[in-house]
């Protein structure tokens, strides 16, 4: 049994440090250093003031930095649940202000399936270390 507990150990591994990357991606490139187009789009729709835009999407960049950080630290299954929340909260923001992005090469669809399934996984990798065999 301790070569199916080092599996398990090494897919939730994996799957965090991905998830961890690809939060750490998302800030750290399309907001903190490029500061993509489309992120200004998303804060002017919410109504934020033009003079902090570029303020709010600096910080949306940071704490999506801190929070893909946290991946790489924390293996508990509250950030797996907050992810996956998080992942479908942005997903219906995307869709209401870009529906015709769903369709696209490059969509936050798949994006956001690819995070959300690691979490599964690694929630599913969570549970199976809780039991323990006889």
């Amino acid at each position: 049994m301790k070569n199916a507990e080092m599996a398990l150990h090494r897919i939730l591994k994996f799957c965090q440090l991905m998830i961890a990357l690809l939060w750490i991606y998302q800030g750290l490139f399309p907001k903190f250093i490029f500061q993509v187009a489309d992120e200004k789009v998303l804060w002017q729709f919410i109504h934020i003031p033009t003079s902090y835009i570029t303020d709010m999407i600096v910080l949306s960049g940071i704490a999506e930095i801190i929070f893909g950080s946290l991946f790489l630290f924390i293996k508990h299954q509250y950030l797996h649940y907050l992810n996956l929340l998080g992942l479908t909260l942005l997903l219906l923001c995307v869709l209401l202000i870009y529906p015709d992005r769903i369709y696209q090469a490059f969509n936050p669809v798949v994006m956001n399936l690819g995070l959300g399934s690691l979490s599964v996984i690694a929630l599913w990798c969570i549970d199976a270390q809780k039991i323990k065999p006889e």
